[in-house]
Order: C-alpha cells, then sequence, then structure tokens
C-alpha cells in the first residue's frame, strides 16, 4: 500500500511553491526598483528646489488615505516663492506645483490655516513644514 503525500511533500507541489516564491520575490524587486526612482526623483525636486531659496519640508501619513509631502521655498523675506507637493499612496506619484500661497508670507500662511476649519491632510504637512521653521 502506498502512501499519498499531501501536494505540498510531492514534486508537482514543491514546483507550484517555488513558482508563487519566484513570483513574489519578482514583486518584491519591482517595488525596490519603483521605490528607487520615486527618491531619486523626490532628491532631483529637492536639488531644484534648493537653489531657488530655503526649503522647508512638511509630511502627513495617511493610514488608509494618500499621504502628502509638502516642500516649501522661501525667500531672505520670509515670502513663498515656491510650492511642491507629493499626494498618494503609489510608487508611481510625483511632485506637482501648488501656486495657492506662492507670494504669501510665512506669517499669513500661518494664519490662513489657522482659521481654515477642514483640516486635511495637505494642510497638516503645510504645518509641519512650518514648525520646522520657527
Amino acid at each position: 500500500m502506498r502512501i499519498k503525500y499531501p501536494l505540498f511533500f510531492r514534486k508537482e507541489g514543491l514546483l507550484v511553491v517555488h513558482k508563487a516564491l519566484l513570483f513574489i520575490f519578482g514583486l518584491w524587486v519591482l517595488q525596490g526598483a519603483l521605490s528607487y526612482i520615486q527618491i531619486s526623483h523626490y532628491r532631483k525636486t529637492l536639488s531644484r528646489l534648493k537653489s531657488k531659496g530655503r526649503v522647508l519640508i512638511g509630511h502627513e501619513k495617511g493610514k488608509l488615505k494618500p499621504g502628502s509631502i509638502i516642500l516649501l521655498v522661501i525667500d531672505d523675506n520670509e515670502i513663498i516663492i515656491d510650492m511642491e507637493e507629493m499626494k498618494g499612496i503609489s510608487v508611481f506619484d510625483r511632485f506637482r506645483k501648488k501656486s495657492t500661497y506662492i507670494g504669501k508670507t510665512i506669517e499669513e500662511l500661518s494664519k490662513e490655516l489657522s482659521q481654515l476649519k477642514k483640516d486635511t491632510i495637505t494642510t497638516r504637512a503645510i504645518k509641519k513644514a512650518l514648525e520646522g521653521f520657527e
């Protein structure tokens, strides 16, 4: 009488497991490569903005929602001359220019944010960037 082993212990079962592990490893490598591309984009954007003036960085993580990274560029008079935001949950997200607060001073921005009724992920990230300034 032959013992019938479970599929996992048979030769065909091991092939299925090996293919599954190889597939998972491939996804892990792909995620690492895409993360590397996103980090290099972040560094290039930061270098480009640093050439314009002082850069304030704020970030807010979303638990089940998209997170936000804010880069504020200010000049010597504390006026915002550029602002970019990366918002999302994917490695495909990129920085996008936001012109909402460009031309305002840090003080005006702080007052405006404190008067807002709705506290979004973006406003919390901006507040964190301003905390780094003070």
